[in-house]
């Protein structure tokens, strides 16, 4: 088969898949392996380290898309489904603050958009995320979101010095398969550490630069085997921070309702979830959402 040919049955099924994720990998992708980011002049001072250096790249976009983290990304329900014959241009819709808003007008348009929810849904079901005020265990989540389908959960441990990711955890209507996802995604942390451990330890710093890329391998190595220590053990792991639910209006007011929910933010009620893209609000998180990305990008 002719390289043209090629392109041309599968760049536009590539690109259909790729503009969902582009808000989310743009930033990350150029801060890991642009001219000018650490990675990419890592490895080009450093030859023989390109093929772990890319590996450490790969991990930051499987941390970015599916927090290492239980499964697909945001959207993605994992089944299987035809590659399309021509490019499509795929309509979703975003709930959640999005990177660079303001956490109290996000709150505020959230309320908002849960009462044009509860005029509108007719008393159909519909997917919103609901964010929490604090961490919570897998066995106080359940609690919260009792009676409640529950599509998929955010938990990142959390830490004030280290830089520690968040993980999505696809769930089958309970909270039953949050553990394994956990120690999934723990797995994955621990894998991490060591990758980094090797980069630290074979990358000897020339410049300044060496340095400072040397250092933050360091911290993600702490940060990864910190989380992977705790994701590990998930029913003592105050990590759970967000939840996306499928709930008709009265499960949802239900929600806002308690002491333990920031925030409720519904997506119209024909949105499928294969449609929806998610941005799950940290708790610690009360002024502007960061852009942030592995490394500290």
């Amino acid at each position: 088969m002719r390289l043209g040919s090629w392109d041309d049955r599968w760049l536009p099924v590539l690109a259909a898949g790729v503009q969902r994720r582009a808000a989310r990998l743009r930033e990350i992708v150029a801060g890991l392996t642009g001219p000018g980011s650490f990675i990419g002049a890592a490895a080009r001072r450093q030859p023989a380290l390109a093929g772990s250096i890319a590996v450490v790249a790969l991990a930051a976009v499987v941390l970015a898309v599916a927090g290492g983290p239980g499964g697909p990304g945001d959207g993605d329900s994992g089944d299987s489904a035809p590659a399309p014959t021509q490019a499509e241009v795929p309509v979703t819709t975003t709930i959640g603050p999005l990177p660079g808003a303001s956490a109290a007008p996000y709150l505020t348009h959230a309320s908002f958009n849960l009462r044009k929810f509860g005029e509108t849904s007719h008393d159909q079901a519909g997917y919103a995320v609901v964010d929490l005020h604090n961490y919570l265990r897998p066995s106080e989540a359940a609690r919260v979101f009792s009676g409640v389908e529950v599509v998929r959960a955010y938990v990142r441990m959390p830490s004030k010095t280290l830089p520690t990711q968040v993980h999505s955890i696809p769930l089958q209507s309970t909270f039953a398969s949050l553990g394994d996802g956990m120690q999934g995604s723990g797995r994955l942390a621990a894998a991490t550490a060591h990758t980094f451990g090797e980069l630290v330890t074979q990358l000897k710093p020339r410049t300044a630069q060496d340095r400072t890329l040397r250092k933050r391998y360091a911290l993600q190595k702490q940060a990864s085997a910190y989380e992977a220590a705790a994701l590990l053990r998930p029913q003592a792991c105050g990590c759970v921070f967000a939840v996306v639910v499928h709930a008709p209006d009265s499960d949802l007011l239900r929600l806002a309702a308690s002491p333990e929910v920031r925030a409720v933010d519904p997506a119209p009620v024909n949105v499928s979830f294969s449609a929806l893209t998610v941005f799950p609000l940290e708790p610690e998180i009360v002024t502007i959402v960061p852009r942030g990305g592995l490394l500290g990008g």
